[in-house]
C-alpha cells in the first residue's frame, strides 16, 4: 500500500535523535511537500532515509545542523533532501561516491570510512523504487545535500485504518555483533527485511560504541569475538542500561549456553542460525521484555 514518506522521516528522526543530541547536533525538518505518499516497501524505504541521516549525522562536525526537507518539485514527484553543515565531498570523489567498491583507498577510506557500503546501498534501494539519489556539495568542508526523487501515489481512503486492527510488529534497533563478515552481512539483510533498523559491529570495542552513541532494543552477538567474548560484552552493556539479548555461538556446548544466560542473555542460538529459528527467538525475547 501506500506509504507515508513524512511518517517514515519522522520516524527515522526519532530513530537518530540521541545521537544528535549527544553531538548536540540540530536536526531540521521542512515538509512542505503537499503529495507526500509513495509506493514500495515500507522497510526498504526506511532504510534509504536512515541511511542518509545517519550519514550526514556522522560527517557533521559537533553543533552543526542536519536539515531534512521535502518538495513537490514537480507534480507527482516527490523530493526529499537532506542537507548537512559538514565536511563537503571533493567534486573527484563525488563522481565515485555511490560506489562500494571505493571504500578501500586509503585517503577515501580516513575521510568517508564507511560512507560508500550505505550510500550503494541507498541508491540501488531508490532505484528499485523507481527513484534517483544525487548527491551535490559545494566542496571540501561545506556540507553537502542528498536529494531523493521518487513519483508519489495517491494517500489510502481514510477507513484503511480501522480495518487493519492486526498489530503490526514494531521496526526493532537491533545490535548486531559478529566477526564473520558474510554471516553478518547476510543476517543484517535479513533484519532490515523484516522492517529493523540493524547497526552491525565486528567486536567488542566497536559494539561497545555504538552502544554509547544510540539505544538499541535488542542485542544479537556472537560469543566468541576478536577481542573478547559476547558474554563480557552483555555484561558492560547491561551495566549501562538494560538490554535484552540473543547469543550466538559456533557449539552448542551447555557450558556455553549457561553462561550466556548467566550473562544476562535470554535466548541462546547454535550457527548455522536460521532465519525463523532467530525471528521466534526475537518475538519471545521481546514478549518476555515487554511485559
Amino acid at each position: 500500500g501506500p506509504l507515508d514518506a513524512h511518517d517514515v522521516i519522522q520516524n527515522v528522526v526519532e530513530i537518530c535523535r540521541p545521537e544528535a543530541q549527544a553531538r548536540n547536533l540540530k536536526v531540521r525538518l521542512n515538509l512542505r511537500a503537499g503529495a507526500h505518499h509513495v509506493s514500495g516497501d515500507a522497510a526498504k524505504f526506511q532504510q534509504i532515509v536512515w541511511n542518509l541521516l545517519k550519514n550526514a549525522i556522522k560527517f557533521t562536525a559537533d553543533n552543526g545542523e542536519v536539515t531534512i526537507s521535502t518538495t513537490n518539485s514537480e507534480t507527482q514527484l516527490l523530493e526529499i533532501s537532506v542537507h548537512d553543515t559538514g565536511i563537503g565531498i571533493d567534486p573527484d570523489v563525488m563522481r565515485r561516491i555511490f560506489d562500494p567498491f571505493e571504500q578501500g583507498e586509503r585517503s577515501f577510506q580516513r575521510r568517508y570510512g564507511g560512507l560508500g557500503l550505505g550510500l550503494a546501498i541507498s541508491k540501488s534501494l531508490a532505484q528499485a523504487h523507481g527513484g534517483t539519489l544525487i548527491a551535490r556539495s559545494e566542496g571540501p568542508g561545506r556540507g553537502s545535500t542528498f536529494t531523493l526523487r521518487i513519483k508519489t501515489v495517491p494517500p489510502p481512503p481514510k477507513l484503511a485504518k480501522l480495518s487493519a486492527a492486526i498489530p503490526e510488529t514494531r521496526p526493532l534497533r537491533i545490535l548486531l555483533v559478529d566477526d564473520h563478515q558474510d554471516t553478518c552481512v547476510a543476517l543484517e539483510r535479513l533484519l532490515v527485511r523484516r522492517g529493523h533498523l540493524v547497526a552491525a559491529a565486528h567486536n567488542v570495542h566497536s559494539a561497545m560504541e555504538a552502544a554509547a552513541r544510540n539505544s538499541f532494543d535488542l542485542l544479537i552477538s556472537d560469543i566468541a569475538l576478536p577481542d573478547g567474548t559476547g558474554t563480557e560484552l552483555m555484561t558492560y552493556l547491561r551495566a549501562m542500561s538494560p538490554l535484552p539479548g540473543i547469543a550466538i555461538s559456533g557449539f552448542g556446548m551447555n557450558g556455553d549456553v549457561q553462561k550466556s544466560l548467566d550473562a544476562g542473555f535470554i535466548e541462546h542460538l547454535v550457527k548455522p542460525v536460521k532465519m525463523e529459528n532467530l525471528e521466534a527467538a526475537i518475538d519471545r525475547v521481546m514478549a518476555a521484555t515487554s511485559i
